[in-house]
């Protein structure tokens, strides 16, 4: 189910009290008037009449203030695992705690939560992606708090809880920890296939020794195999975004910024590598052989492509959706580029908690049981949204997610060996990465003319691109 608002419970606590009335007996019969009373010293209580007087209750304890917490998380993506865990930290923390999940939609989440931000209204625990830079973001800007302290003193919760690479990537902010992931992955490394289709092409079945040229070898003889309808193509990819283009360059071994990891400080789109990168889509795209770059799962589902590739093994229970019973289907690690580099993306999601909490503690609780074992688990099980796990190995190679029912157990021994591969983060030292202006704007104007054939890649275009690439990377950080 998707995160809702929940209204705050609030229960009136009513005491009632017991009146004692008087009673007036009438006397029958005739009798004389009563005389006046004298007034006379009382006499003092004895021994017997103390102790045959009840004794008062003591006054009820007043009952611990619950601590209300709100989070934040994306609603669509994140839908009924998130809810459960939220659930399940309330379970646990009855009567002391009581957590909200308040989610928004994927495309408007960041512009939500900064609105809050702003107005001084923002939940306790935030979202932070690293890969468009609001986790780098919001730690520089005081709005996140380092978790330093209070990892050092946890007896439930380590940063080793994590890879060694997440660990790193955690401490780009003043070498401090702002937050923990909540999910993650090496991105953009799985391809999935049409296995009714291939089969009835003749096309064996990829393996994970297979490179792009035999790829493009299968797909040719898939677009040859019958007469498809005019909306099919063979291949469909990965287009558009900063780690999507991350991703692309490196399966020809080459990469965005320098340095290749971490903070990068000049552009390199001009390089041999990323020329070849954006020729081989721009030629295999003009020969129809790929899709147009806005194909996606709902286009796999409806069998308008053999091949889906460069995806995220998250997305397979979008692809499974959209697929239902029109055919059969499998997933596995992306084919090997010409030196042998598959490519990939170190995404991690995180949890921040936030400055203007008023109950830090409660909140550090909260974000520990988010992006503890069992959370991350959980949000590897949805039945829609993202299927991307937490980022942790007792997570990615539990028995549960290996032995998920929906996916073939080769497919999922491949997630689970995701969690090893060695491509790593890499984001614009000054963080001008999704602002207007900033280098996405410029990506999708050169890269998408070049998927929508407006455009050439030739080395005097890339260069070009480059060099507004760079011009961004010059001016100082945000």
């Amino acid at each position: 189910m998707g995160g809702t608002t929940g209204a705050t419970r609030r229960w009136l606590l009513g005491a009632g009290g017991a009146g004692l009335a008087g009673i007036l007996t009438a006397c029958g019969g005739e009798t004389a008037p009563a005389a006046a009373p004298t007034a006379a010293k009382a006499a003092a209580p004895t021994a017997a009449a103390i102790a045959a007087a009840p004794t008062a209750a003591p006054a009820p304890a007043a009952a611990a203030k619950v601590i209300e917490l709100r989070t934040h998380a994306r609603a669509d993506a994140e839908i009924d695992g998130y809810a459960k865990n939220v659930e399940a930290f309330n379970k646990k923390f009855e009567g002391k705690f009581k957590a909200i999940y308040e989610g928004f939609p994927g495309g408007d989440l960041y512009v939500k939560q900064e609105t809050l931000m702003a107005g001084g209204t923002i939940g306790d625990i935030h979202y932070a992606h690293q890969s468009n830079i609001k986790y780098q973001e919001y730690a520089k800007k005081n709005l996140a708090v380092a978790i330093d302290s209070y990892l050092a003193k946890d007896s439930e919760t380590k940063l080793t809880d994590w890879p060694a690479r997440a660990q790193e990537a955690l401490k780009v902010v003043d070498g401090k920890v702002f937050g923990l992931p909540v999910r993650g992955q090496v991105a953009w490394m799985f391809m999935y296939w049409n296995r009714d289709m291939l089969k009835k092409a003749g096309v064996a079945e990829p393996t994970p020794d297979w490179t792009l040229d035999q790829m493009i070898e299968a797909a040719k003889k898939v677009q040859l195999s019958a007469t498809w309808p005019a909306e099919f193509f063979p291949v469909g990819y990965s287009w558009g975004g900063f780690e999507q283009l991350v991703g692309n360059v490196r399966r020809f071994n080459g990469e965005v910024l320098d340095p290749a990891n971490g903070p990068g400080k000049k552009a390199t789109m001009d390089s041999a590598p990323a020329v070849q990168m954006a020729k081989w889509f721009y030629d295999n795209i003009k020969s129809k052989l790929f899709s147009p770059r806005t194909y996606g799962a709902k286009e796999f589902g409806e069998g308008k492509m053999a091949f889906y590739f460069g995806r995220l093994a998250g997305e397979r229970g979008s692809v499974n959706n959209a697929a239902g019973k029109n055919f059969e289907w499998t997933f596995d690690i992306t084919p090997k580029g010409p030196t042998g580099r598959r490519g990939g993306f170190l995404s991690i999601d995180t949890q921040q908690l936030n400055a203007t909490s008023k109950n830090k503690d409660a909140a550090w609780e909260l974000l520990k049981m988010l992006t503890n074992k069992d959370a991350g688990v959980n949000l590897g099980l949805q039945p829609a949204g993202s299927l991307t796990p937490g980022f942790r190995k007792d997570v990615y190679c539990a028995d549960t997610l290996l032995n998920d029912a929906r996916f073939p157990k080769t497919a999922m021994k491949a997630n689970c060996d995701n969690i090893d591969q060695p491509e790593g983060f890499t984001y614009p030292a000054n963080l001008r990465l999704t602002q207007p202006g900033a280098l996405q704007e410029v990506l999708n104007k050169f890269m998408n003319d070049i998927a929508d054939l407006k455009a050439e890649p030739t080395p005097a275009y890339m260069k070009q691109m480059n060099d507004e690439l760079q011009r961004i990377l010059d001016q100082p950080s945000i």
